[in-house]
């Protein structure tokens, strides 16, 4: 196979995005690196996501042609191609710290800037969301003995509301976030079967990884499913399955970064969806045994009629 005469390093491809890359070489690329550049191309979120193993098994070749198909691009070595793929994914396809206003612009109304821009970084998220990957993990959850939940400081909420959806579908569900013990003694209740979502946003905690890390060389088939804004996040290179939402935008004259969990909530939301349309009896069954033992308790709620008529005749 002809190499470069003169290999081309990342200081003449960063004007050049992968997908540019890969199109410019990509006829004169024996069949099973074209292979390669074609699952590349085509599942560009599920490939940047997947660790050098898993992306190797995906495609059909082995770790070592992975390897060499990155070098015959140009690239110092695997982890150096996926770089510029994590840039591209991003620069191009989630463009990050986007200003919702500047100065010497007409200002929008905050109530419709929010909300513009949650919108947007929903649409963003569901964009980049590989089909496949979104339908194998929720067979993983379906399927699962129990689904544990991570999350630290903002990623507990998320972690949290997870685990209380799920439970209301009749699963076995567990959030795991900082209380009294660490991350990593939790990772002892974990057991073959098991299903982790981790959720990693905002301020990446070294607890967090290190808890992963342990479950990983410690326990043998969990399922790991992570959840994160940035595709470079620690975590990633453990996962089974990756999923990336929009988190973060520069907002007002002072430029200053704000989350949003609108992006993630919505994805949690799918998850929900997805797991009740793939197992409607047990969700329905799960559902009408919380309507009627607890919904009708009336030690717990007040009816709604009754309610309304009192409200009414005092006013």
């Amino acid at each position: 196979m002809t190499r470069f005469s003169s290999p081309v390093t990342n200081v003449t491809m960063v004007k050049k995005n992968i997908f540019q890359i890969l199109r410019e070489r990509y006829d004169g690329l024996s069949q099973t690196y074209q292979k390669i550049a074609d699952f590349i191309m085509n599942h560009m979120e599920a490939a940047t996501f997947a660790s050098l193993g898993e992306l190797s098994r995906r495609i059909g070749v082995s770790d070592a042609t992975l390897i060499r198909f990155a070098r015959e691009l140009g690239f110092k070595g695997f982890q150096d191609m996926r770089e510029t793929m994590v840039s591209y994914i991003r620069g191009v396809i989630y463009p990050s710290h986007k200003k919702l206003s500047s100065s010497g612009k007409v200002e929008v109304p905050v109530l419709e800037k929010v909300w513009n821009m949650d919108l947007e970084f929903i649409n963003q998220t569901m964009e980049g969301i590989d089909r496949e990957w979104f339908e194998n993990a929720i067979t993983e959850i379906t399927g699962a003995r129990r689904v544990y939940a991570m999350g630290w400081g903002t990623s507990a909420f998320l972690a949290e509301f997870l685990c209380f959806q799920l439970d209301r579908l009749g699963y076995d569900a567990v959030a795991l976030v900082r209380e009294r013990r660490p991350l990593i003694e939790r990772m002892l209740n974990l057991k073959r079967g098991d299903v982790l979502v981790v959720f990693d946003f905002q301020l990446y905690v070294r607890e967090v990884v290190e808890a992963v890390e342990y479950m990983r060389s410690h326990t043998k088939g969990v399922t790991l499913i992570t959840v994160t804004s940035d595709a470079t996040a620690q975590i990633v290179q453990y996962a089974d399955y990756s999923f990336f939402c929009v988190f973060w935008a520069v907002v007002g004259r002072n430029e200053a970064l704000m989350g949003s969990l609108s992006a993630p909530m919505c994805f949690i939301n799918a998850i929900c969806e997805a797991v009740i349309a793939k197992c409607p009896e047990k969700a329905a069954e799960a559902l009408k045994k919380i309507e009627t033992d607890v919904m009708n308790n009336r030690n717990l709620f007040l009816p709604y009629s009754r309610r309304a008529v009192k409200i009414k005749d005092r006013a």
